[in-house]
């Protein structure tokens, strides 16, 4: 894979970054990257963001990558060697690979901007909570907001993202925080990975694109600290903690932050926050920029909020009847459930003194059987039909 020095041009309002790719097959691409006109100074002549972007599929092709230009020294380090190892182990399927750079630079300068991604979920706001709304020390306190369309919207896609945008732009202008739009076809390179298995990368490819502007990148953790770890998933920020920090370079220092926390209590943090009461957007519905109220993220977080007493201040961004017709039958999933972030919210319920319906013990029970005997659970289930068809003949 050859990586070749960015063509840019103008778009109207935009300016259009394109890197071109060629694939041994000797067949040609372009990896785009298209933000707002006012930060075209912020865009770097180095290679660092598409050799971060294409890492992944390069491995996953057994390409070698060939860098015709300039890019950091640490970065061509840590990726050449340990990086690819970490990335081996989260991803059994890809190969190591050579990295052949034109030309190294270790001296580059650390520009001041301190950006994170904003996507109005519990994670941003509780970054935030810390690197904004407090105080903390000044090279870590956010100037920027930046919003990415690198895969993360799903089949929602180009709609989506504008529709999520304009609706985190009015967030951003009323937190007063300036919010950079960055339009990518990042996803193309990555078939046949979700979004999700690969997103680091994805999204770190944005501040070492903007790295004569951007000089910090805050990296909101899923994951609070028992959770981290380096082995098979399909779920990349369980590594980030660890792996991130090797995506730094000379000009940009990746930080992953909020492990100390979990998810809970990122939510009662974010409780704190008057502007997250009409903007929290948490859903993983791909249909519109909004909380549906019954998908598993909604859920997860509106119990949460239940079980603290406050979700009369979202009720403008969730529709609580929606939520009131499924939470009987969530908890019984919050009874069971091994996952991280569930087995949280049972504690945290524990700690509070709160009761879970009768209903939904049974409902667990219910659910256990059937994913322990799935086969008899069929077998029952026909039955039960058969019954009601004789008994409306």
């Amino acid at each position: 894979m050859n990586i070749y020095p960015n063509c840019i041009e103008e778009i109207q309002n935009d300016t259009l970054i394109n890197f071109p790719i060629e694939y041994s097959d000797n067949t040609n691409d372009k990896l785009r990257y298209r933000i707002e006109k006012s930060y075209t100074d912020y865009v770097t002549d180095f290679l660092d963001a598409p050799l971060v972007a294409l890492i992944i599929p390069a491995m996953y092709a057994g390409e070698d990558i060939y860098l015709h230009g300039t890019i950091s020294e640490r970065l061509y380090y840590n990726l050449s060697g340990p990086y690819q190892a970490i990335l081996k182990h989260l991803i059994p399927t890809l190969k190591s690979i050579n990295i052949f750079p034109e030309n190294l630079i270790s001296n580059s300068k650390r520009s001041p901007g301190v950006a994170t991604g904003f996507s109005c979920g519990i994670d941003s706001f509780s970054l935030l909570g810390k690197h904004y709304y407090s105080d903390v020390v000044q090279g870590f306190k956010i100037t920027h907001l930046l919003f990415h369309n690198v895969g993360s919207h799903g089949t929602g896609g180009e709609r989506l993202f504008e529709a999520r945008y304009a609706k985190n732009r009015q967030i951003a202008d009323k937190i007063g925080l300036p919010l950079i739009k960055v339009n990518s076809n990042l996803e193309k390179f990555y078939q046949p990975f979700i979004y999700e298995h690969t997103d680091t990368q994805r999204n770190a490819s944005v501040p070492l694109l903007l790295q004569k502007g951007i000089g910090r990148y805050l990296y909101a953790s899923a994951y609070g600290f028992p959770d981290i770890y380096l082995r098979p998933s399909t779920l990349m920020t369980h590594s980030d903690l660890i792996a991130l920090p090797l995506l730094s370079t000379e000009s940009v220092d990746m930080v992953s932050t909020g492990s100390e926390y979990n998810r809970v209590e990122k939510t009662i943090q974010v409780a704190k926050i008057e502007e997250s009461y009409d903007s929290l957007d948490v859903c993983i519905h791909p249909g519109s920029a909004g909380n549906c109220s019954k998908c598993a993220k909604c859920l997860r977080t509106l119990l949460t909020l239940d079980i603290a007493g406050l979700t009369e201040k979202y009720s403008s961004v969730f529709d609580l009847s929606i939520y009131q017709e499924q939470r009987t039958r969530y908890i019984g999933e919050v009874i069971i459930s091994d996952d991280p972030f569930l087995r949280e919210i049972r504690e945290f319920a524990e700690q509070n003194n709160y009761e879970f319906p009768k209903k939904s013990y049974l409902f667990a029970v219910y659910l256990k059987i059937q994913r322990q005997f799935p086969r008899m659970m069929r077998v029952i289930k026909r039955g039960l039909r058969r019954v009601k068809k004789i008994i409306n003949a």
